[in-house]
């Protein structure tokens, strides 16, 4: 397949968009149905609707049942699977390139007549609280929780997207049906197929199969500014007195995907956090320092801004000082910039790696749905590597300055309060919150 295969695109007169790539290296095709609404809509007292929602779907239709589905799926060679995400969720489905036409109306069938059935749902919420039992004790995911809910202040990024403990009698199955009345509409629905199948033969068949399809709705306005109100800036402490190392999430809001700065500020932030040992946060806290054995910085690139985020672990004596040198590698970036070598260096890493993205159909798909939720445009992929090459030094300083906020950051620290407060405390003030 040449990398930068075309994206063809129709739209179905029922509004649903089609997006194909043809992908002839394997005679296999990859689909994905997206709904451009996800765990953003869950209702603020029920996280986890949007996700379980999609796991739901999988369980049986108005035509077969979980067993029966699950059978005549695996005796095609397929797999199917389904997610929640942040700004849409995701039905895929994907099988031999023969069987497109089969697979694109077992497809449609998961996505327009599901069955909800009770005993499945009651499954699924036994799944769930097993895993959400299982991780309440991770420090790891404690703390990225912790953060969402604290930096977001009950905004619809403030929760788990795979839904909470202490709301998971919240749910139920009538909520499930609710959301996807409301938002599983083919307006608001994108179908993706990268493989060895003809689009023409696509678009019939998802006409075929799809086309009758009207949907609920009216779906949820689509969220995409910035919540009126986020956490103050300061020093917050979750106490966890079992623990001997503390976990560190240090965080701003960050940018649309759609912002015109998304090149300069991926570049910026490959710098900072996210390039592995050759960044600044990781020569700094760990090679020169000794303070932890990862760090990293990821801005969470949503239809609504999301959060830029530092994240790190260190013994509970170094907390203090992992702060502070953290804020002042954020400073200096912001106010001196990064080099000239550091920019080529991040643009030959991702111009580099870009067609390792591209090296099988349900990778190829993953980009071309990321391009219909975002509406990045049909010649996205064609141009990725030319615009990163096209930033400037400029550029990337000028958006240091811009997008790093190291006033702003709100830490939260997740460790021994008898340990930790008190040398946090000549950082700055410092909050304790509680777990829920």
């Amino acid at each position: 397949m040449a990398v930068l295969a075309a994206i063809h695109e129709a739209i179905l007169d029922n509004g649903l968009t089609v997006l194909g790539v043809e992908y002839t290296r394997v005679p296999w095709v990859s689909l994905a149905f997206m709904c451009k609404r996800g765990a953003e809509t869950d209702p603020p007292d029920k996280p986890g609707v949007a996700d379980w929602t999609a796991e739901l779907l999988t369980q049986g239709t108005s035509r077969r049942s979980q067993l029966d589905l699950a059978r005549d799926i695996e005796a095609l060679g397929a797999a199917l699977a389904a997610r929640g995400g942040w700004d849409a969720t995701y039905v895929h489905l994907d099988g031999l390139a023969e069987d497109m036409e089969t697979l694109v109306a077992t497809l449609a069938e998961v996505v327009t007549t599901p069955a909800f059935p009770e005993g499945e749902f009651a499954l699924l919420r036994e799944r769930r609280r097993a895993e959400l039992v299982q991780t309440a004790d991770e420090p790891r995911e404690v703390a990225n929780r912790a953060f969402a809910r604290l930096f977001f202040q009950g905004a619809p990024y403030g929760h788990a997207v795979r839904g909470e403990l202490a709301r998971l009698e919240a749910l139920g199955l009538d909520d499930l049906k609710a959301w996807y009345a409301r938002e599983f509409v083919p307006q608001e629905g994108v179908l993706v197929c990268v493989g060895m199948a003809p689009f023409p033969r696509l678009v019939a068949a998802a006409a075929e199969h799809f086309g009758a399809w009207r949907g609920g709705g009216p779906a949820s306005p689509a969220w995409r500014e910035a919540p009126q109100r986020l956490a103050a800036p300061g020093i917050y402490l979750l106490d966890r007195p079992e623990l001997t190392q503390s976990e560190i999430r240090m965080g701003h809001l960050g940018l649309p995907r759609r912002h015109p700065d998304y090149f300069p500020v991926r570049l910026l932030n490959y710098i900072l956090g996210e390039g592995g040992f050759s960044s600044r946060l990781m020569t700094r806290i760990r090679s020169e320092l000794g303070l932890t054995y990862g760090i990293r910085s990821t801005f969470a690139w949503r239809r609504a801004p999301g959060p830029f985020v530092i994240s790190t672990f260190t013994p509970a004596e170094n907390t203090a000082l992992a702060v502070r040198e953290i804020r002042r590698v954020v400073q200096e970036v912001r106010q001196a910039g990064v080099t000239a070598q550091e920019l080529a260096e991040a643009q030959s890493y991702y111009i580099g790696h870009f067609p390792l993205g591209l090296e099988t159909p349900r990778a190829v798909a993953r980009q071309v749905l990321n391009i219909g939720l975002h509406a990045l445009g049909l010649d996205y992929l064609a141009r990725y590597r030319e615009r990163l090459a096209a930033v400037t030094l400029e550029e990337v300083c000028r958006a240091a300055q811009k997008h790093l906020h190291p006033e702003d950051l709100v830490t939260l620290v997740v460790g021994p309060a008898v340990r930790v407060k008190e040398p946090l405390a000549e950082i700055g003030p410092v909050t304790e919150i509680q777990a829920e």
